[in-house]
């Protein structure tokens, strides 16, 4: 079947915003990455298609006052640019992106379309939960809304995005002394979907841990961060038993699937395995590091 749908191109932001708060059931994109491939699978369940891709504002990344703030327009591939040339979080950014699905789809594949499209596998959740990244949403009726990353995924390809709002970018703090860790396991390096992925910022104080924040991926319905795992490590040193302890509250904390990339076991056992890895990682960096 062929969809059937309006086209409309934003001039800029005010008028997507009125587009969005004015018709129904509008679909706003800019690279259309997971559009198209939507449109595959059937008729779309859209009247309008928004064309954002020519909006400035969506496309840049700026740093103001310790807050890092990414366009929603931002492609994958000029997001590992920057992070290459400025050194932020480039432990987490750079990997991820470098093993982001292939080249011609990093240079269309944006921010705010990763994020969006809210897949429980989404390669962007877990550094940017890991960064404790909030969403900023326009809306006409309410202006300017944030939510926490972490609140903003509320299951299977759904999200707290309101129908009349558009996300415009997302923020965090400039990193400052944590240290990073991230891995995608996949069944090849890049152009793949995620078995599961991991991503970790650890913050000391002194011998002790001052905060943690791990986050998964394809590991439960949404991208989250553990907090049980977060909680054992919390003021604690850093040794085998509590990273162990911690390895174990994440995969208590997850809710795997089977599917033909992975049993659940395999991934819980993944989980443990990964995490292990990454906070012993993470420990040898800081002893080091002295």
């Amino acid at each position: 079947m062929i969809n059937n749908f309006n086209f409309l191109q934003a001039k800029n932001i005010k008028h997507a915003v009125d587009v969005l708060a004015r018709e129904e059931r509008v679909c706003p994109v800019v690279g259309g990455t997971n559009v198209l491939v939507n449109m595959k699978r059937g008729p779309l369940p859209v009247d309008t298609i928004l064309d954002l891709s020519g909006l400035s504002a969506l496309r840049s990344i700026t740093a103001d006052d310790g807050i890092i703030s990414l366009g929603a327009g931002v492609n994958v591939a000029e997001l590992l640019e920057w992070s290459k040339a400025n050194s932020v979080a480039a432990e987490l950014f750079s990997p991820m992106c470098s093993e982001f699905a292939g080249p011609l789809i990093r240079n269309l594949a944006t921010v705010g379309g990763n994020i969006c499209d809210a897949s429980p596998a989404s390669d962007l959740a877990p550094p940017l939960l890991a960064l404790d990244a909030s969403v900023v949403l326009a809306s006409k009726a309410r202006e300017i809304r944030k939510i926490k990353l972490a609140d903003f995924f509320q299951g299977v390809r759904l999200t707290d995005r309101l129908p009349d709002e558009l996300m415009t970018h997302i923020e965090f703090q400039q990193p400052n002394d944590e240290i990073f860790y991230y891995y995608k396991l996949g069944k090849r390096k890049a152009d793949a979907i995620s078995i599961v992925s991991v991503a970790i910022s650890i913050k000391y104080d002194k011998e002790k841990v001052k905060r943690a924040r791990i986050a998964l991926g394809a590991s439960a319905p949404i991208p989250f961060r553990s907090k049980s795992a977060e909680e054992v490590l919390f003021e604690k040193a850093m040794d085998p038993q509590i990273v162990d302890s911690a390895a174990a509250a994440a995969v208590a904390d997850s809710n795997p699937i089977d599917d033909h990339r992975a049993s659940a076991e395999y991934r819980r056992r993944m989980i443990e395995v990964l995490i292990k890895r990454g906070l012993t990682k993470i420990a040898d960096e800081r002893v080091n590091s002295k």
